[in-house]
């Protein structure tokens, strides 16, 4: 069956109607669709927004550190557009001024070397981006401003008049003076660690007194450090900066021996080392390639010691670190001396042995040695402490002999009767002209083993005062109490006794005294009970008819009795006082 032309037209007209109602239907759903997208890209730009703007406040957030370098505060900071809001620094408990210098701060006011800072540093952004990055950032920290020294004693100068002087950092500023040579300055563009110094062109070697600053803001000492110079040895001959220095005379009593070369000690040397005389115990050893150290032990050198290093192969020696100006010794051995021993701490040493009237007594937290190694690490340094007079009866005469710190006569006497007691033998010294440095050179090592153990005087301390008023009378004092009060004689008038204080130094229970009266005539005389003080005067015993006046040709005449009383109560060393 076949559709009619009218049935066809209908059916087509309902089809296209259906297509218009169904698209009419769709349009809305596209509008929708395109507000959605657009929605949501809208927030994705937002979401990224907000976590670039976090991240930006997380990463550029304010930071600052401190450190020290060309300025003494080097800032370093973090974060957009990060500034200093505030400096404040303090020195030895007071402000330190700085003032802005490139990335840093300077003290305003020169700062002394190795002194300490502390330094406190605020950062912040911006104002307009602290809403963002926060308010700011701190940091404390303590600087210390940097030392700088020469790094060797001693300098080679390898063209005339000009050395060059290495230090052991890099260094601004230096000040220097050659002796009997105007103070010089230099300051370099760059910091270096070596500089050339001019140095007297007349000279073939001297001392350079130096002092140096790493920054130009450090302050420079007066030049303390001392730098030996000298011309380039001919034909490579080493050099060797000594200290002690050639012909000084002050090294201490353990001082180490110091030898700093200008090139390695095995290339200057070889295995050999150099010789020491006297022969002293020690060890050598090589703290870096070019520097030696001879170590004494045991008893050291000792006081008053001429000293004298010898080397294999040709050295050129000059002054040290301790030498006023470089002294070049003869190629191949130098010489120093040791000090003498303290004075002082030897009368510390006699006091606490009962060689001296009086007693010693170290200040509160101060100990005395008791061991060798102890008492020879302190004889040439006096402890603290106070003397006192062992016996408040001690005759003003003796009192009047003591100086601490000096070489009197009465401890001249304590070293001769320490040394005659340790001898064995009062008859040990046979001289009365030696030095309290000479006994204190013969007797130190037995002083300082009798300290160590304690090893008191054995006998009482006793002392003579002869009084030339008339009558003349002799006084035997001892341990504090007289025991001898005599009449006695002193010298005539053309053969006077000696005035002043002099130890006895030798004696006899029993001799003969020779010699020619004023007459011309010869005398040889038996004489008991002598003891001698000054050259051929003596306390001793002689027969007249009376006494109290001037009789003798010069010594001290008792009667036999006295004499014996007073030999038997004196020693070497005690002393005699002859007053007017």
């Amino acid at each position: 069956m076949t559709e009619s032309s009218a049935e066809h037209k209908n059916r087509t007209r309902v089809i296209r109607a259906g297509i218009g109602a169904l698209a009419a239907l769709k349009s809305p759903l596209k509008d929708r669709t395109r507000r959605f997208r657009v929605g949501v890209g809208a927030s994705a730009l937002v979401v990224m927004a907000g976590i670039g703007v976090a991240l930006v406040a997380v990463l550029n957030r304010p930071a600052v550190s401190v450190s020290s370098g060309e300025a003494l505060v080097q800032v370093h900071l973090g974060g957009i557009a990060t500034e200093v809001t505030g400096i404040r620094a303090t020195s030895a408990g007071r402000p330190l001024a700085l003032a802005h210098q490139g990335t840093g701060f300077v003290p305003v006011t020169t700062l002394p070397q190795g002194r300490t800072v502390h330094v406190r540093v605020t950062a912040a952004p911006p104002s307009w981006l602290r809403w963002l990055l926060g308010s700011g950032a701190s940091t404390s920290a303590t600087l210390r401003a940097p030392s700088a020294a020469p790094s060797a004693l001693v300098a080679v100068a390898a063209h005339p008049g000009r050395v060059t002087l290495d230090f052991d950092r890099p260094v601004s500023v230096i000040d220097y003076r050659a002796a009997d040579e105007p103070a010089r300055v230099i300051r370099l563009g760059r910091p270096s660690t070596t500089a050339q110094l001019a140095v007297p062109q007349h000279q073939s070697g001297g001392a350079l007194q130096v002092a140096a600053a790493a920054w130009p803001w450090e302050n420079l000492a007066a030049p303390s450090t001392t730098v030996d110079w000298l011309e380039a040895p001919q034909d490579g001959v080493p050099v060797a900066a000594a200290d002690p220095a050639p012909g000084s005379a002050h090294a201490g009593l353990g001082s180490p021996i110091t030898l700093t070369f200008d090139e390695p000690v095995a290339s200057a040397l070889g295995t050999a080392r150099p010789r020491i005389s006297p022969a002293t115990a020690g060890t050598w050893t090589e703290p870096d390639p070019d520097t030696l150290v001879f170590t004494p032990q045991g008893l050291g050198f000792g006081p008053g010691t001429a000293v004298s290093v010898s080397f294999d192969r040709p050295v050129t020696v000059v002054g040290g670190s301790s030498a006023g100006s470089a002294v070049l010794a003869a190629a191949g051995s130098y010489h120093f001396a040791v000090t003498q021993a303290s004075v002082l701490r030897l009368q510390q040493i006699l006091a606490q042995l009962h060689y001296l009237p009086l007693s010693f007594t170290p200040a509160p937290g101060v100990r005395s040695p008791t061991t060798f190694a102890g008492e020879v690490a302190t004889l040439g340094t006096p402890l603290k402490g106070s003397f006192s007079w062992r016996w408040q009866t001690t005759p003003a005469s003796l009192q009047a002999q003591w100086q601490p710190g000096s070489p009197t006569v009465m401890v001249k006497g304590a070293l001769m009767a320490f040394l005659s007691a340790t001898e064995g033998s009062y008859n040990g010294y046979t001289a009365d002209d030696e030095t309290v440095n000479q006994l204190a050179d013969a007797s130190w090592k037995a002083l300082l083993s009798a300290a160590a153990a304690s090893k008191v005087d054995p006998y009482p301390y006793s002392y003579v005062h002869v009084s030339e008023t008339l009558p003349e009378t002799l006084i035997v004092w001892d341990n504090g109490r007289t025991v001898l009060t005599s009449p006695t004689n002193t010298g005539i008038p053309g053969e006077p006794t000696a005035l002043g204080t002099y130890p006895i130094y030798v004696r006899y229970t029993f001799n003969y005294m020779t010699g020619f009266n004023p007459d011309g005539s010869y005398y040889d005389d038996p004489v008991y009970w002598i003891n001698y003080f000054n050259g051929g005067d003596a306390v001793h015993a002689f027969p007249r008819a009376s006494y109290g006046f001037p009789q003798s040709l010069g010594c001290v005449e008792l009667p036999a009795a006295a004499a014996q009383v007073a030999f038997d109560h004196l020693a070497i060393g005690d002393l005699v006082t002859v007053a007017p």
